[in-house]
């Protein structure tokens, strides 16, 4: 694994045709846009370089932008196109290949994403076949152990979860809160079976890369860079499907990397949690 320190992110990235970036903890942390990646969007509109959000939000992308645009008052011009974990879900589950019917868990928030699901919806978990994961019912307290119970009656029933948002915790504002993610990492601990889909799984690399290839005339990987702050979900990715990563250190492992001041802590860092090669990984906290 090659792993370099960089200075500045836009000039590492004038040398690619399209950058694939995180959203949560890169471009805003649910509360406000970071000032540097703004002027990051900016800049990269100016060298005509087309940016690709790529989230792990369990919502279809319309509502995220909209999310954006209203919420956060993110120009829409300054990137071209939105890809999210819940609507390469959406797709996957609509092919039927994980049953004909689904038992949802997560906020009423997440009910826009169910209006793009084209199985049946039941309130009974003996009726469904498996169950999809949006996130928590009330992340603003909750915990994955809040589940044990329901989690328990879920294996005695023999039903699979479908998580579409891999996050484990996110940050709003300064206060970490706990995603789908978590709920099925702790199913999984359990002795559950889930599915993933979002980052760092394939489906939402190879979506986005057929659809690069058709708008931007990209032949090769090597003309995207990924951009993201979660060794687990970013840089996973990015390795999983050979892109160049930039990994931004003052987003999700900001508190992992308080302290660590040279490019070998760092790498150490990234090394522990990763254990396969990757094409190139370098680290920037240049975005905030």
């Amino acid at each position: 694994m090659n792993i370099n320190k960089i200075n500045s992110v836009e000039s590492y990235s004038l040398s690619y045709k399209a950058i694939l970036c995180d959203l949560w903890g890169v471009i805003h942390n649910g509360v406000e846009i970071y000032a540097g990646a703004l002027t990051y969007l900016e800049r990269m509109k100016e060298h005509g370089i087309d940016v690709y959000l790529i989230s792990n939000a369990p919502r279809p992308n319309y509502v995220v932008q909209e999310g954006l645009t209203n919420k956060l008052g993110l120009n829409p011009d300054l990137y071209k196109h939105i890809y999210t974990s819940g609507d390469i879900g959406t797709k996957f589950v609509n092919k039927k290949i994980h049953g004909e019917s689904y038992f949802h868990l997560g906020p009423t928030k997440d009910y826009d994403l169910l209006e793009n699901i084209n199985i049946s919806k039941v309130d009974s978990i003996n009726e469904a076949d498996f169950i999809l994961t949006t996130g928590l019912y009330d992340d603003s307290f909750e915990t994955p152990k809040d589940y044990n119970d329901l989690f328990n009656d879920f294996m005695e029933k023999e039903k699979p979860i479908v998580c579409v948002n891999p996050d484990e915790i996110v940050y709003r504002g300064v206060n970490s809160i706990f995603c789908a993610g978590a709920l099925g990492k702790y199913y999984e601990k359990l002795g559950g079976k889930v599915v993933y889909y979002g980052k760092p799984y394939v489906e939402i690399y190879d979506q986005a890369f057929q659809d690069l290839k058709n708008m931007n005339n990209i032949e090769n990987k090597s003309d995207i860079l990924a951009i993201g702050d979660s060794i687990k979900t970013d840089c996973l990715g990015a390795q999983n499907f050979n892109l160049d990563f930039v990994f931004i250190m003052n987003g999700i492992h900001k508190d992992q990397i308080s302290g660590k001041n040279n490019i070998e802590d760092i790498s150490n860092l990234v090394e522990n949690i990763l254990s396969r090669d990757t094409k190139e990984i370098t680290v920037s906290d240049f975005l905030k």
